[in-house]
């Protein structure tokens, strides 16, 4: 009886380590499944951003509110700001948005530190030779660069964040091609690499986040963040175009009443 009590024992608990096992597999799996999901939806943001090399060579005169908008070349992670706007070999697009810290829970009023979020876009290969904006077809990209910076008045700490996707272009998107950089009061010192002794400091690869059923850091980045990030911009970025298209259309109809009051003796 003991033997068949023992025996009996042995069945239930391999059975229910093989049950536990399994229910770890497919919270994995959702967790992949989950992080496939958003890869194709910053993908899918990525391309639509290739549209907005339109804005190289249009005259931008009317911009969205607190926001600032310039043209230029490259230069590593910047964008050196041309003294011709609209100049044929400017290569990157740079937008900041300035707001101030909390505003999204109504709290601007208060004064609790100021924000500025920017994006730069780094197009590759050569400039159409195609001047009007609407023409213009849309350009691969070489980079996609992320700066985040914020001044907490209240605690005094001064926080940079950066993001770099050094190939915005591959699908689906790899980890291996993100790179994010935080840094608070100045430590640790801009281009800091992360060491295996202190982890998420400095500069470090997306792919090295852990994103496992107990820690899906890297899907809240994704998520939570990095997404919403890069759709806003694009859409401030379909914003400037509407603006600065319309303000072309105003001139023409402004010509027109311009003509048609000339009838008038």
């Amino acid at each position: 009886m003991r033997n068949w009590f023992l025996l009996i024992l042995i069945i239930l608990t391999s059975t229910l380590s093989a049950q536990e096992e399994k229910v770890d597999l497919q919270s994995s799996e959702a967790v992949l499944a989950t992080e496939r999901a958003m890869d194709l939806q910053i993908s899918q943001v990525n391309k639509r951003l290739r549209n907005h090399s339109k804005l190289l060579v249009m005259r931008t005169k009317v911009l969205p509110a607190q926001t600032v908008f310039y043209k230029g070349k490259g230069d590593g992670d910047k964008c050196i700001i041309a003294p011709d706007q609209t100049a044929g070999d400017n290569n990157c697009i740079h937008l900041e948005v300035y707001d101030f810290k909390d505003s999204e829970r109504g709290l601007s009023a208060k004064s609790l530190g100021s924000l500025n979020k920017a994006l730069t876009i780094f197009f590759a290969g050569q400039a159409p030779a195609e001047s009007d904006p609407r023409k213009v077809p849309p350009r691969d990209i070489e980079k996609i660069f992320t700066r985040v910076y914020m001044n907490d008045f209240i605690n005094g700490e001064l926080i940079i964040s950066e993001i770099t996707d050094e190939s915005p272009g591959t699908e689906p998107l790899d980890n291996k091609n993100l790179f994010l950089f935080f840094q608070e009061n100045g430590n640790p010192f801009h281009g800091t690499e992360e060491n295996p002794a202190q982890k998420g400091v400095g500069r470090y690869n997306l792919s090295v986040v852990e994103n496992s059923t107990s820690h899906d850091i890297r899907n809240d980045f994704k998520k939570k963040y990095y997404f919403k990030h890069v759709d806003q911009f694009d859409k401030l970025f379909s914003k400037i175009f509407s603006f600065n298209d319309r303000d072309g259309n105003d001139n023409y109809r402004n010509n027109i009443r311009v003509l048609r009051d000339s009838l008038k003796y």
